[in-house]
């Protein structure tokens, strides 16, 4: 990949050269086709110049996540970028895109086109996003540990070319060739654990809070091919495409952070974990699809698609002192549940077949009718080798490296594993939409899917009973809405859907317990109301929209254990959910507008978990899930003349999920405020030149990280459009 400012001078130097390119290019006839005062010259090319910065406080990384800007420097460049021209007599030569130095965001596009034949272009294109490193925070005590990289980022990109050929009587054929990355650093959930927590006995002090990272090495060779053409009343397209992807990927945890001398006896317990995952992919597609017009109110498509995926898979994760440990490497403070392997080795092939058909129909001109069908067979083969390495207690004579009561790797026990899977899945759709009563729209949906299959899976190490089980599933949706349109400045919109998903298993052999089956049932119910009042001339025009949503979903689960055999189904889930919504806009004046809309969400899961209570003092011990918070956003855009606009918003965050038991359970409700302020003001400082300036303040604040992702900002912003 090319540095920064590799890319930035690149795009600069391209878009100068284009420039110089189109004027060159440019005949005398063109020229002395001058604008006068009755017709105002017409610009077609552009650029516009760029440079911004933000200052921040506390948690920069946190900053640069939300937002997707960089912190505590200037960045800058070329915004946005357009020129065309013609060449010889009828091609035409664009480039599009834009540079932003310290940013890492390019973006350029050529394109030459010839009307009647085809067209060439090609571009790259690469941004950056930004990742917090912190992780949990354990209230008692205060605990939080440091990231070891508290600011990380992953840079995506994609480089191409594509090819179309578009002559008259030929089919259209496209082909295209890319190339894309992932590469970089990110925040992992998986957190790891340390047991420096401060909770006094009986309590079990282990949390998992400590920090962990991925590192991210991805390629990707995109290859594909499409033809279309038009026979009669029927269009046909065909296509096929090849992907490689090549993805060398790793985890990266600890285990007791931070217990090491003097705080812990020696040697202590800390030690790090890298688990690295390699996988080597070639995916094979082809497809054609039909559509044909069979009529003007009856047409029917069709559509197949082949899908060959195979995977090359290897990897290891090692126990260690530090990251990336190599094999061998003495690691004094192993514990009894450092389960390790090596050698990891293993295939993975999908072949998946997928044929539908719809039909649109409209037999009166007030009534529309849409169906369709989808059939699919998928079939899974995966099996995988590797080394399983056990921690096994120390003997004498004891060492620094071989302490007393500590553990060191066993010997490699061989580990085999291999699962086959076969589905089946029906599809269907039915859809009718009728406006044959004035002022009304009505529709009815359904949607059902099946799906069969068979499971055959084993493992040799941990499972000593191959799982053999045959699966069935059943999807239903059932909607009904309306439209309705009574005033001229009111409208009313409703709808309710039923939802059902249904799982069941077979199983002839496995290790219990084991789910078996397990019933969703989603009823979800909403209603919009759209008005606009006549106001007095003098209050101009307003435009209010109210939103109602509730949905409600119950989860029955069955289990089935060795000792009891097949237990009765139990309710264990139960999700309500309620969001109301209100948009208003006015327009007081013609050059000026104000808009707002706020939204109140309440989200609660209840499961039977929530009945555990292992210490009364903090009840409960499980919490029931809560996802409630409510946001406000609103602007204001005035024309102060005919060269200068300004608008301002301001936006608004509040959840207080927070519920502080860490005695039993590591707290994860989110408990946030967060604030953000902008203005902005364009000036047209001449008939081709335009000028924006913009200032930006954002305040956040956390409790659910005792403070750690806090920040405060201030970002300004500037461009310079030229137009030419």
């Amino acid at each position: 990949m090319m540095n920064a400012s590799r890319k930035f001078l690149v795009l600069v130097f391209a878009g100068s050269f284009a420039v110089a390119g189109v004027r060159a290019g440019t005949d005398g006839k063109a020229v002395t086709a001058t604008a006068t005062e009755d017709q105002p010259e017409e610009y077609k090319n552009w650029i516009e110049l760029a440079i911004g910065g933000v200052i921040t406080s506390s948690d920069r990384a946190q900053f640069e996540q939300e937002h997707r800007l960089p912190g505590d420097q200037v960045y800058g460049g070329i915004q946005d970028l357009h020129v065309e021209g013609i060449i010889g007599k009828n091609a035409v030569f664009s480039i599009d895109g834009h540079a932003l130095w310290d940013f890492n965001d390019y973006d350029i596009t050529l394109q030459l086109a010839v009307p009647n034949l085809g067209y060439i272009k090609a571009g790259y294109s690469e941004f950056r996003s930004w990742y917090d490193g912190n992780a949990g925070f354990f209230p008692h005590d205060d605990v939080f540990f440091e990231p070891p990289y508290p600011e990380m980022h992953v840079d995506r990109g994609d480089a191409w070319i594509e090819l179309g050929l578009r002559a008259p009587n030929w089919p259209e054929i496209t082909v295209r060739y890319s190339h894309e990355f992932r590469f970089g650093q990110k925040d992992s959930t998986v957190w790891g654990d340390t047991s420096l927590t401060g909770l006094p006995l009986p309590f079990v002090a282990t949390r998992k809070i400590v920090p962990a990272f991925r590192d991210i090495d991805e390629k990707r060779d995109i290859v594909s091919l499409e033809a279309k053409k038009t026979f009669g009343n029927t269009d046909i397209l065909l296509g096929m495409r090849y992907e490689h992807n090549d993805n060398d990927d790793s985890l990266n945890t600890e285990r007791g952070a931070g217990q090491l001398p003097p705080v812990v006896s020696p040697p202590g317990q800390q030690r790090k974990v890298t688990q690295k995952q390699a996988d080597d992919v070639d995916l094979w597609s082809g497809h054609g699809i039909t559509e044909t017009r069979i009529r003007d109110n009856l047409w029917f498509t069709t559509g197949y698609s082949y899908t060959s995926v195979t995977n090359d898979l290897s990897g290891s994760r090692i126990t260690g002192t530090h990251w990336n440990s190599a094999f061998g490497e003495p690691v004094p403070t192993l514990g009894s549940a450092d389960h390790s392997y090596i050698d990891l080795a293993g295939t993975a092939q999908i072949k998946e077949h997928v044929f539908n058909a719809n039909l649109f129909w409209m037999p009166l001109e007030s009534l529309a009718i849409l169906t369709g069908f989808r059939y699919t067979h998928e079939n899974q083969d995966n099996d995988s080798t590797f080394l399983a390495l056990e921690p096994v207690a120390n003997t004498p004579p004891f060492t620094p490296v071989n302490p007393a009561g500590g553990f060191h790797v066993g010997p490699p026990i061989p580990v085999e594993g291999a699962r086959n899977s076969d589905y089946d899945r029906f599809a269907q759709r039915l859809e009718m939409r009728y406006t044959g009563i004035k002022d009304w729209l009505f529709y009815i949906e359904g949607d059902w899917e099946e799906e069969c299959g068979s499971v055959d899976e084993f493992q040799s190490f941990d499972e000593p009973i191959p799982l053999d089980k045959d699966t069935h599933a059943l999807g239903q949706k059932y909607s009904i809405g309306f439209n309705w349109y009574p005033l001229t400045r009111l409208n009313l919109s409703g709808q309710y859907f039923h939802r059902i998903a249904s799982y069941d298993e077979d199983i002839f052999t496995a290790q219990f317990p084991r789910l078996v089956n397990q019933d969703w049932k989603l009823d979800d119910f909403n209603i919009r109301i759209t008005f606009r009042p006549k106001l007095p001339a003098c209050l101009g025009t307003l435009a209010l929209v109210t939103r109602y949503d509730f949905e409600h979903t119950d989860i029955d689960s069955q289990w089935q254990v060795p000792e009891l055999g097949l237990l009765a189904e139990v309710q264990s889930g139960e999700i309500k959910k309620h969001v109301i919504s209100e948009s208003l806009t006015w327009n007081p004046l013609p050059r000026f507008f104000l808009q707002a809309n706020f939204s109140y969400v309440l989200n609660q899961t209840d499961t039977p978990a929530n009945d555990i209570n292992l210490d009364p003092q903090t009840s409960p011990t499980v919490v029931n899930f809560r996802n409630d918070y409510w946001t406000v956003t609103s602007g204001i855009g005035y024309v102060i003349d005919d060269k200068t606009d300004l608008f301002a918003d301001y936006y608004f965050y509040c959840a207080n999920d927070y519920f502080k038991n860490p005695a039993v359970a590591v707290p994860y409700g989110m408990g946030a405020t967060e604030h953000a302020v902008s203005a902005t003001v364009t000036r047209k400082l001449s008939k081709n030149t335009r000028l924006l300036l913009k200032y930006g303040y954002f305040n956040y604040r956390d409790v659910t990280s005792g403070g750690h992702n806090n920040y405060q900002a201030h970002s300004l912003f500037s461009t310079l459009q030229i137009r030419f």
